[in-house]
């Protein structure tokens, strides 16, 4: 049994030296051909250590890099969105306070137009009451029938104005001319036929006011 083990420890050295040998052979035949170099045989060697370090490299660090890239990205979302916050923020503020202002203008403009209105009315009234103390003292020395003629040309209001501002006595006269005077069946007495039913004749409108206070 020992002899067979020496046997075959013998065995495999020779085949060992056999290979080696080889391999020696194989190794001067490319040296003798140019097909390799010592330099050749360094780039080779060291392209395998850097390429098994780079693989390492990666396998320990790639599930770190991505994570790290995924958190550079979820920032830089976030930082844009932060900015169109603030831009939807700042237009948010600038159209209302825009609003604002057209409402202060349209308020203002109101308030004038108000204010003009009103100045127009009293500028309206200061003239129709010169209108009436200058027209009056002229109406009062006039009969019924004329101080008609000149006062039917206006509105209703305008002509119990005049009515109410002349004597209680002259005003009589006036609305008794306009209740039986001929000339003034017309225009006063009579309801146009193209009318609505119940409408009023403008003599009836006219006491009818007169009797108010």
């Amino acid at each position: 049994m020992r002899n067979f083990f020496a046997w075959l420890l013998k065995a495999y050295a020779v085949v060992a030296a056999f290979a080696l040998a080889l391999f020696v052979l194989i190794v001067v035949v490319l040296f003798w051909n140019g097909l390799l170099s010592r330099s050749r045989v360094d780039a080779a060697w060291q392209g395998l250590r850097g390429r098994s370090k780079a693989a390492d490299r990666i396998v320990e660090t790639r599930p770190a890099d991505g994570i790290a890239e995924r958190e550079q990205i979820l920032e830089k979302r976030a930082q844009e969105l932060q900015k169109v916050e603030e831009l939807t923020t700042t237009r948010l503020a600038l159209i209302r306070a825009e609003q604002e202002t057209l409402e202060r203008k349209r308020q203002e403009a109101l308030a004038a137009t108000v204010e003009a209105k009103k100045v127009q009315e009293e500028n309206a009234q200061i003239k129709s009451d010169a209108e009436l103390a200058a027209n009056v003292p002229i109406l009062s020395r006039m009969e019924a029938p004329g101080i008609v003629s000149v006062l039917k040309a206006g509105d209703d209001a305008r002509f119990v104005r005049y009515l109410r501002a002349l004597r209680p006595g002259k005003a009589a006269e006036v609305l008794e001319a306009l209740r039986t005077d001929p000339q003034f069946e017309d225009e006063f007495r009579r309801v146009p036929q193209e009318a609505p039913a119940g409408t009023k004749s403008r003599y009836e409108r006219l006491s009818e006011e007169m009797k108010k206070s």
